[in-house]
Parts: structure tokens; sequence; C-alpha cells
């Protein structure tokens, strides 16, 4: 008996770390998604100084996140959509605006892409 407790104890551990993963990262990403977006249209309307300054911040936001969505999520993911982000900082200092909305719809893309995978589903389960 004692046994069962504790696979049921260590079956609750598991789906609620899973949870708790999947939450952390699908609001990191829709962040991240949303700040993008933003870009795009501050690209579009904005000085060259409110976009070098709002770009620095979401590297800045990315960095200090990046960690935990490493923690999460399976590394190859997450290393493809770091380069599009960190690329970000190379692009600005030559205010090549198309590119940079480029790079942020590829990013969009990525993260829609990653948050369909890790969406918790018995389709993904399996």
């Amino acid at each position: 008996m004692k046994r069962v407790v504790a696979a049921f104890a260590l079956l609750a551990v598991a789906v609620s770390v899973a949870v708790w993963s999947g939450y952390i990262f699908n609001r990191e990403m829709s962040f991240f998604e949303t700040e993008l977006y933003k870009l795009i249209l501050i690209s579009e309307n904005s000085s060259d100084e409110e976009l070098t300054e709002e770009t620095e911040k979401i590297i800045l936001n990315w960095n200090s996140t990046l960690g935990i969505l490493r923690s999460v999520v399976l590394h190859e993911g997450i290393d493809e959509l770091n380069r599009n982000i960190s690329s970000l900082s190379q692009i600005i200092k030559y205010l090549d605006r198309e590119q940079m909305k480029e790079k942020c719809i590829e990013a969009i893309n990525q993260i829609a892409s990653l948050k369909s995978c890790e969406k918790i589903s018995f389709e993904n389960i399996l």
C-alpha cells in the first residue's frame, strides 16, 4: 500500500512540474511574441533612438529569461530562437529596418512553432 501511495505522490509531483513548466514557458513566449510585434510597429513608426532603445530592452529581457527557458524546454529550439533575437543587436547598429522586421517575423514564427510543440497534449506526450 505504501508503494502505491508513493507512486501516486511521484506522479502528482511529475504532473505538477510539467504543468508549472508549461505555464512558465507559455507566459514567457507570449510576452516575447507581443514584444516582437511591438518592435515591428516601432520600426515602422518611430525614431531610430526609440527603435534602438526598445531593441536593447527586448534583448536584455531575453537574456535574463534565457536560463529559465533552457531549463524547461529542449535547447535546440531555444538556441535557434536565441540566434534570431541576439542578431537584432547587430542589425540595429546599421538601422536596417527591413531586416529587423524580417528577423522579428522569423522569431515570432519560431515562438509559435515552439509553443505548439511544447503544448501539453496527448499527441505531444506520445
